[in-house]
């Protein structure tokens, strides 16, 4: 993987994921907190508000038992007969100056059992009638508490109260001497102090915060911004709630918008039979507006920071990686051979110092590869001169036995002939040049061979085929004879002695041009050379023949020649150029001598 990807998925997995998984984190902890913390004050404002309900119902309790245990009311309800207008008008102001002084009562009647009954209350006040009393399912519930009240919120019984939002009591009023039933008491209040009490803690926290007092069954009886009373909790929470606990709080929607709704249940118990709780909404933007800002400011923090981060990746961390690629790139092309490479500094820092450490150490290298080359170099002419060394005295060393052979013969016009081109041949092999024309290596050549001829005038023949525009390319001296001498020694000669005197040697040398090289051809029609001497002369330099001298080399004589060529073309030329032997036993040797075509001045 590409390192400015790795840096910059190293970037994102340990710098900018982990600021988006502690931001998320950050903010449901801070949700959790703040529905935890609210719902602990919730808790205590909601008991608060209950306590102050409480009192109401209480109040109202201790004015109506007040008044039903009065003297003038006992003896009103125990009245058996019928009661004229005048009677009736004085008893229904007895009402109104007893339950109707306490200011919340709305409206109030008596019943007694005999079927009479006396109401009093305020302006558009509904009287109950005590056939539908009677008929009502509360009533039996009232005579079976015999004496306990019983409570009604708003919009529990709509037959009785209409639409004001009026609390109920009903209950039977017993003598108080003898506690025998005397008749029942139905009485109804417009609590303006329930407002008041929910203004106050609605107020106090948020104006969109609601108060709701239900009954058993979710209905809303009293809804404090006075919109769903006579409505049922199921129509508006998105999750039932069990009225019935003491208290809990949850996050849901009501109305569609994320709240938390808390739920107290009341103990009133001690007055009167009832089943309510206080029930609070509190919209969840309210409760983390602040957070929410502080929130907003983080992320916007947040933001800019990783805007930051990012921008210091793309313009420093993107720079030093663009640097050290340039520098690898480099580093690349100097392993391929290209010193000619230098880094140019990018700025300065320590990416200049780094450039210039390279610079300076491929220079080094540079220097050293010339002092190796240099050295090599040297190396390569001491083996070349080493090895003409070897061929001078060798070759010198032939021919003169050969011109001893024919002076014994007393032929004196060949020995002098010979002795000619011996001098020819020896002024080429001296020559302090290592490379000479190619047409002064055929001169040196044909005067090898004419000198042979003298030796064994029936020995061989011999055809040379070079074109004349090859004549100035250049050639290590001293290559075709030493091939040629072999060809003669080791493999006309040994199939001569093999065959008789029957057999007629041939010698051929050509050359033809190529491309970028010139390949000269020595053939002969000797011998020839086994295949396990030719694998290990073709084989890696460690296994090839040695050049150290005549010998046996698996029970064959090769001579000096082959191998010291072998080497001198590959220690002058390189690799690219060299020698290949084709060749088979009894069918003679085919050499292939490659050099690269520079025409010499």
């Amino acid at each position: 993987m590409n390192l400015r990807i790795k840096v910059f998925t190293a970037f994102m997995a340990f710098i900018i994921a982990p600021l988006f998984v502690l931001g998320a984190i950050t903010y449901l902890l801070s949700q959790h907190i703040i529905e935890q913390n609210y719902a602990e004050q919730s808790e205590f404002t909601l008991k608060a508000v209950g306590r102050n309900i409480t009192y109401v119902l209480k109040e109202a309790n201790y004015f109506s038992e007040d008044y039903m245990l009065r003297d003038d009311i006992q003896r009103l309800l125990g009245q058996r007969e019928s009661v004229d207008p005048v009677m009736q008008t004085e008893y229904e102001r007895l009402l109104q100056r007893t339950f109707l002084s306490y200011t919340p009562a709305y409206a109030v009647t008596l019943y007694s059992f005999n079927g009479q009954s006396f109401s009093q209350g305020r302006i558009g006040y509904q009287r109950v009638p005590y056939t539908g009393l009677v008929k009502h399912p509360v009533f039996r519930e009232v005579m079976a508490l015999n004496g306990p009240p019983r409570w009604l919120g708003p919009h529990e019984a709509p037959e009785w109260t209409g639409r004001e939002p009026l609390f109920t009591v009903v209950r039977v009023i017993n003598d108080k001497y003898t506690l025998d039933n005397r008749g029942i008491l139905l009485q109804q209040f417009q609590f303006h102090e329930l407002n008041r009490i929910f203004n106050y803690f609605g107020t106090s926290h948020s104006k969109d915060l609601r108060f709701m007092i239900v009954n058993s069954e979710g209905l809303i009886m009293v809804d404090n911004k006075g919109e769903l009373a006579g409505q049922t909790l199921d129509g508006h929470a998105s999750e039932g709630l069990q009225l019935g606990e003491e208290y809990q709080s949850r996050k849901m929607k009501f109305d569609g918008v994320e709240s938390v709704v808390s739920v107290h249940h009341l103990e009133l118990k001690d007055f009167g039979q009832m089943n309510w709780s206080i029930v609070s909404i509190t919209p969840w933007a309210y409760l983390s507006g602040r957070t929410e800002q502080v929130l907003q400011w983080i992320s916007a923090i947040t933001a800019l920071t990783l805007i930051s981060a990012l921008l210091y990746n793309l313009f420093f961390v993107n720079r030093i990686i663009r640097f050290i690629l340039y520098v690898v790139s480099s580093m690349k092309k100097v392993e391929i051979g290209d010193l000619s490479i230098r880094v140019e500094p990018g700025s300065k820092d320590e990416t200049s110092v780094l450039a210039r450490g390279f610079n300076s150490l491929v220079d080094r290298i540079e220097t050293l590869i010339g002092e190796v080359k240099l050295e090599q170099d040297r190396k390569n002419r001491a083996e070349l001169m080493l090895m003409q060394a070897q061929i001078k005295p060798h070759f010198l060393f032939n021919t003169l036995e050969s011109i001893n052979a024919l002076a014994a013969q007393n032929e004196g016009r060949k020995v002098s002939r010979m002795v000619q081109r011996l001098g020819t041949m020896l002024r080429v092999s001296f020559l302090q040049k290592e490379e000479i024309p190619l047409s002064l290596e055929i001169d040196h050549v044909r005067n090898y061979l004419e000198i042979q001829k003298y030796r064994f005038e029936d020995l061989f023949d011999y055809e040379i085929d070079v074109p004349a525009g090859l004549g100035g390319v250049p050639i290590l001296k001293l290559t075709l004879q030493p091939l040629l001498e072999n060809s003669i020694q080791h493999g006309i000669e040994e199939r001569l002695h093999a065959e008789g005197e029957g057999f007629k040697g041939m010698l051929r040398v050509r050359a033809e041009e190529k491309e970028d090289a010139v390949i000269l051809w020595v053939e002969d029609n000797g011998a020839g050379i086994r295949s396990e001497v030719l694998e290990r002369f073709h084989g890696t330099p460690g296994s090839r023949i040695s050049a150290s001298g005549d010998g046996e080399e698996g029970g064959e004589r090769i001579g000096l020649g082959i191998p010291n060529v072998a080497d001198r073309l590959r220690i002058h030329y390189g690799s690219r150029c060299g020698m290949m032997i084709c060749s088979m036993p009894g069918q003679g040797t085919l050499i292939r001598c490659t050099i690269p075509k520079e025409v010499s001045g």
